[in-house]
């Protein structure tokens, strides 16, 4: 609600507008957004702290049948609770370190998280009676340190970011009433989350995490392409619509598309032909049965049409953002929410967790295909959809050589043995290294220009 993409695209648009009349003036809009943002994160962790039974209760309501768990959610949830703050503060800053052409560090600065919980399971893991407590800590450690980060580059790229509240400036007032919808998008976001958190927990055991282990594999895979590609093309549509110069704005929206594509399409092979392989390296031992590899692998599967759609609702929004036009993202949200409870709720009792999935995938798809149609009608030409064609159709037919490849060596591992076993963790790499290869050079072969753009940006970074 405070963070993440509804607050760049809030922010950034309107920064362009105010920058092209006076510097100073977009100065003085960040440093009012500032204020407003700290203000809104301390009313919103209180909240978030004092109303944590709630909050559990919304997203786990089966808990409280196990008392012992469901308390433990509480109390760690209070103690995360300041988190959300801290994303916040991290979302702002990269707002304004793209506008100045920075995505570097804001990008980077979520793996600080990451490792703040892995040290914190190491170092911290039988310091606490109830072990789990380790990765509080590590959420709490991380998230400080991925908001400091940040600052280096926010004081040298914007300067100092002062306290002040301008409520009279008609920009800072339409951030204010943009953000009412984006939070309004925020919330069906978080129903389609609610709805199947609640679903998966309603199942028998495992399910949440044979959910959540399928979602972190499909993010992953688009979170690192799809959502940084539409970073860096926000403040360029901006610019192209600020300027009406809708020229640049359909070559910075289908480079940004195909780029995208480029990169996703054989993520998405490698996760529909190469599931079970990827799912058993990364996942079986302990606990976790082989049982629960192919429930995952199967979810896995059927999200992959969920990874691709949204990938490319998460570059198509910047476009509304681009163009304030934030009530289509809320009443497509309403309706993809509408559709992830029906579809959830149908499918989950026949398929059980991989009902899920594809509850995801369908819902997403729909959204997709609706925000291409309303865009379509409303900037026309400039979109350039019939120019993708072409390149869209050479890239799906460079991963046939992979898939197939893939789909071979799959049937060579002993894959219940999961990554106790060194020849599946050869077979997997070989495997992913031989896609790869020839993902490579059938995009030489078809003349895909974005292999060429990689291959030489690689080239010259290596250099």
């Amino acid at each position: 609600f405070v963070a993440d993409e509804g607050l760049t695209g809030a922010l950034i648009p309107e920064l362009t507008k105010a920058d092209a009349e006076d510097p100073d003036s977009a100065r003085k809009l960040a440093n009012s957004v500032f204020t407003a943002l700290i203000i809104a994160n301390l009313v919103l962790c209180v909240a978030g702290v004092l109303g944590a039974e709630w909050v559990v209760m919304a997203f786990a309501y089966s808990y409280l049948d196990d008392p012992a768990k469901f308390e433990l959610t509480v109390t760690m949830t209070r103690w995360m609770f300041p988190f959300v703050a801290m994303v916040s503060m991290v979302s702002f800053f990269e707002g304004l370190l793209n506008f100045r052409g920075h995505f570097f560090v804001p990008k980077v600065a979520p793996a600080l998280v990451s490792g703040g919980i892995a040290l914190s399971a190491v170092l911290l893991g039988t310091s606490f009676e109830q072990p789990v407590y380790a990765l509080v800590v590590g959420v709490l450690v991380g998230g400080v340190a991925h908001v400091l980060i940040n600052l280096p580059w926010v004081w040298s790229r914007w300067g100092a970011i002062g306290l002040s509240f301008d409520f009279a400036n008609p920009r800072f007032r339409f951030i204010l009433k943009e953000l009412g919808k984006v939070l309004l998008i925020g919330i069906f976001a978080q129903i389609n989350l609610l709805i199947l958190r609640q679903l998966a927990a309603a199942l028998e055991d495992g399910a949440v995490t044979h959910y959540w282990y399928a979602n972190r594999l499909v993010d992953l895979s688009q979170g690192i392409i799809a959502v940084a590609i539409g970073s860096a093309l926000l403040p360029n549509v901006s610019q192209s619509v600020a300027h009406q110069d809708w020229d640049q704005f359909q070559r910075d929206l289908v480079g940004a598309v195909r780029l995208a594509a480029f990169l996703l399409f054989p993520a998405a092979a490698v996760l529909l032909v190469f599931s079970t392989p990827v799912t058993a390296i990364l996942f079986r031992y302990g606990a976790f049965s082989w049982e629960d590899v192919l429930t995952t692998s199967a979810t896995l599967q059927l999200m992959v049409p969920f990874m691709l759609a949204v990938a490319g609702i998460n570059i198509i929004k910047k476009v509304y953002f681009a163009l304030d036009d934030r009530g289509t993202l809320l009443a497509v949200g309403a309706l993809g929410a509408a559709l992830t409870g029906i579809s959830g709720l149908a499918l989950v009792t026949r398929l059980g967790v991989s009902g899920l999935g594809l509850a995801l995938s369908l819902s997403t798809s729909v959204q997709f295909g609706v925000y291409l149609w309303i865009l379509r009608r409303r900037v026309g030409d400039h979109l350039g959809l019939a120019s993708l064609v072409d390149p869209l159709s050479r890239m799906a037919a460079a991963t046939i050589p992979m898939a197939v490849w893939l789909w071979l060596i799959s049937g060579q591992g002993n894959w219940q043995e999961g990554p106790l076993n060194a020849m599946n963790l050869a077979i997997v790499f070989g495997g992913i290294g031989g896609a790869a290869a020839s993902y490579a050079v059938a995009s030489k072969l078809l003349g895909i220009a974005e292999f060429d753009a990689v291959w030489g940006r690689l080239a010259r970074r290596f250099r």
